[in-house]
C-alpha cells in the first residue's frame, strides 16, 4: 500500500471522478485508475461502484474514506515535522483567526511562543470562516481559531472547543432607549445599526439585524467614535470596549430577548499530528491556557 494510492482514492471520492482527480494531481487517468485498483487489491474490498460515466463510493469505501483522510493528514504532518526538526525550529507557522474574535487574549500567546522559538516566523491571518476553512484545507494555515461549529465530532482534523467571549448591545451614555432597564428589540428599528465590517469582502450579503438602516465600518476605532457621538447602536465583543464601558462613554442596552450577554464559544482546529509536533504542541498548550481550556 502506497501513499499515492490513498491520495488517489481520497481525491477521486471528493471530486466524484477519477479523471478530475488525475487532472488535479497532474497525472494520467489510467495511472490513477491503476493506483485505486491496486489499493482495492491490497485491502481486499471494492472502494467504488463504477458505471460508464461516474464512480460512487461503495459501502466499504464510505467506511474507509475517513481513515484514508486521516492517514493523508498524518503523512503531511510527518513531512512538516521532519522539515521543522531539520531546520531546528525555524520556518513559518500560520494561525488563522476568524473575523470578530477579539485578539487581545492572543497577545501573551504570541509573546510566549516567539520567546520559545526566536528563529520562527509566526503569521496571524484573519478572515471569514469560509476563507479560513479553505486556507486550512489547502494547507495555508497550520491551525485556525473559529466560532464554534454545530458538528458534534470532527475526525478529519484535530480540534477542541475552548473558551468564549461575550457580545453586548451597546449605545452611547445619553441614548434615548436607556430610560428603561429592558427594551423590546422592535424599538431599535428607529435607529441605525453600526456594523463592524472587519474583513467583510465587498458584496457580501449582510445578515438582517434589528434595524433596516445600517452603516458598515471596517475600522473599530472609527465605529466607536461614531457610536459615542450618534444615536446608533452596535453589537460588539465586551473585551474590545471594556475601557469605554468603565469610563461611562458607552452603555449596555438590555433587550427583552437577550437578558444576559451573548456568549460566543470558540473552537480550535489543527492538522492531525500538529498537536504532537515540536512546534505545534507548545502553541496549542499556550492557546488552551490563555483562551480558557484547562
Amino acid at each position: 500500500m502506497k501513499i499515492q494510492q490513498i491520495q488517489a482514492f481520497v481525491l477521486a471520492a471528493e471530486l466524484g471522478s477519477v479523471s478530475a482527480a488525475a487532472r488535479q494531481l497532474g497525472k494520467r487517468q489510467p495511472q490513477l485508475s491503476q493506483w485505486i485498483a491496486d489499493l482495492e487489491l491490497d485491502l481486499g474490498v471494492e472502494l467504488f461502484v463504477r458505471s460508464q460515466n461516474q464512480i460512487v463510493l461503495s459501502p466499504a469505501g464510505e467506511q474507509l474514506l475517513p481513515r484514508a483522510i486521516l492517514a493523508l493528514g498524518q503523512c503531511d504532518q510527518l513531512q512538516a515535522e521532519a522539515m521543522s526538526l531539520v531546520q531546528h525550529g525555524t520556518g513559518v507557522i500560520t494561525l488563522g483567526v476568524e473575523n470578530y474574535i477579539p485578539m487581545d487574549r492572543l497577545s501573551p500567546v504570541i509573546d510566549s511562543y516567539l520567546r520559545q522559538f526566536p528563529q520562527l516566523d509566526l503569521v496571524i491571518r484573519s478572515g471569514s470562516q469560509e476563507a479560513l476553512t479553505t486556507a486550512f484545507s489547502d494547507g495555508d494555515c497550520n491551525l485556525i481559531l473559529l466560532h464554534e461549529s454545530l458538528a458534534l465530532h470532527q475526525p478529519q482534523w484535530g480540534y477542541c472547543r475552548l473558551g468564549e467571549y461575550q457580545e453586548l448591545m451597546l449605545v452611547n451614555a445619553s441614548h434615548p432607549l436607556l430610560g428603561e432597564p429592558v427594551q423590546d428589540p422592535s424599538r431599535l428599528a428607529a435607529y441605525r445599526e453600526l456594523v463592524w465590517a472587519r474583513g467583510m469582502p465587498q458584496g457580501d450579503e449582510l445578515e438582517v439585524g434589528y434595524s433596516g438602516r445600517y452603516c458598515l465600518i471596517p475600522d473599530l476605532h472609527t465605529l466607536l467614535s461614531v457610536l459615542k457621538s450618534s444615536d446608533g447602536f452596535a453589537l460588539l465583543p465586551e473585551d474590545l470596549v471594556r475601557g469605554e464601558l468603565d469610563a461611562g462613554e458607552l452603555r449596555e442596552l438590555r433587550l427583552s430577548t437577550e437578558l444576559s450577554p451573548r456568549a460566543r464559544r470558540l473552537e480550535l482546529r489543527w492538522h492531525h499530528g500538529f498537536d504532537t509536533s515540536a512546534l505545534g504542541a507548545p502553541l496549542l498548550a499556550l492557546l488552551r491556557q490563555h483562551l480558557g481550556q484547562p
